[in-house]
């Protein structure tokens, strides 16, 4: 039997022509089918797992009491955290490090946790020692990161009256030894661009800058620009290529997602996390946002930035009903944000409603869990007693 030909020749008899045509559409219905199953088996890979299937972690928390109902939760919905200290110019830290150590040491599977360090001591002779000898002990005890905030550059000077910046000389033996250990930095720095416009009902973050005008830049003189803030943070990656930085809250340009990619193509050893800012990406268009993630699927992290009772901001821990409240809420968060990260379709998130990412299963796992893992070794720190 003759192998058929399926390039139509230009005179065919009518019954070569009728046979042609079965074979052709044979042909097509083939191809036709096999490509279905072919999408059917992509689109069951790519499909997101249901919400409690995909570990979940919170790579931005703040959680210093040990509460048996929020751990539940967590286990429940499958979510760990990394419990990060912050704040290095008030006299708490050796509570707070305490505290972190201690659920650390309790529940290894919920609260790795990332250290600080002084800021009070700053002037004083052999302080960078003193920290590199502080953050080495941390070390030991199982901390994985350290974090430094936004007092840098925002609040804090130097003895000749000017700002201290992120990138000043001072901090640099610190950046060089983390870079040396691998050990990543947490780096909150600046606040969005917001914080120096004036204040607007319609804005994101009307609420916290009414509430704590302290920082609040618009129309304070003398005092770092949101631009100037953000140089200084290039330029630690500049003069330390090696130091893995976190950079917090979207690196404080969530108003700007061309931005952000300009720095993963910049620094490879930059990252985001989207702690307390999928409030701000949800005013991009969807299309925008989830090219990003599509795009750089290596360098974001899940984060949230919420958690119980900060030692640096109170005396003394919330009630009991105030737990309760902040457990609900948090649920809700985790919740409403694997919706707008995984879903389809339109939705309702922080009273807006847009359209969800649909982000793919391989991208949704790398940035939930997988850069995590991979950019602080959580494993090691799951399994370190």
């Amino acid at each position: 039997m003759k192998p058929m030909n399926f390039v139509r020749p230009c005179t065919l008899s009518p019954v070569d022509e009728v046979n042609w045509m079965r074979a052709a559409m044979k042909l097509l219905s083939f191809i036709t089918a096999f490509c279905g199953f072919i999408h059917a088996v992509q689109a069951a890979d790519e499909a997101a797992p249901a919400y409690a299937d995909i570990l979940k972690i919170d790579a931005h928390s703040h959680v210093f009491e040990d509460i048996p109902a929020y751990n539940d939760l967590l286990r429940r919905i499958n979510v760990r955290t990394v419990n990060i200290c912050v704040v290095g110019a008030k006299q708490h830290l050796f509570l707070m490090h305490r505290i972190a150590l201690d659920l650390y040491r309790k529940h290894p599977d919920l609260y790795p946790f990332s250290a600080t360090f002084d800021l009070l001591g700053r002037d004083q002779p052999g302080y960078t020692d003193k920290v590199i000898a502080h953050l080495d002990g941390m070390f030991q005890k199982g901390a994985l990161a350290v974090k430094i905030w936004k007092e840098i550059g925002m609040s804090l000077k130097r003895p000749d009256g000017t700002f201290l910046m992120p990138d000043d000389p001072l901090f640099d033996p610190i950046y060089s030894h983390l870079e040396e250990l691998g050990k990543p930095l947490h780096a909150h720095i600046a606040e969005p661009l917001e914080a120096w416009l004036p204040l607007d009902p319609n804005s994101v973050n009307y609420a916290y800058y009414a509430r704590r005008s302290e920082w609040h830049m618009y129309g304070k003189a003398g005092y770092p620009t949101h631009a100037e803030l953000i140089a200084a943070r290039d330029h630690i990656l500049e003069k330390h290529p090696k130091l893995i930085v976190i950079a917090v809250h979207l690196g404080s340009l969530e108003h700007d997602l061309d931005a952000i990619a300009a720095r993963f193509e910049r620094f490879p050893n930059f990252y985001i996390d989207t702690g307390a800012r999928t409030r701000n990406l949800v005013h991009h268009p969807s299309d925008k946002v989830r090219q990003l993630f599509l795009k750089h699927p290596d360098r974001i992290l899940y984060g949230v930035d919420l958690g119980f009772w900060l030692p640096n901001a109170n005396d003394t821990p919330a009630s009991d009903a105030h737990r309760s409240e902040q457990i609900s809420k948090m649920e809700l968060q985790y919740k409403s944000d694997y919706d707008y990260y995984a879903g389809k379709g339109m939705m309702t998130y922080d009273g807006r409603e847009v359209q969800a990412l649909n982000l793919p299963r391989s991208v949704l796992e790398k940035f939930y869990h997988e850069n995590a893992e991979h950019v602080l070794k959580l494993k090691q720190a799951w399994e370190q007693k």
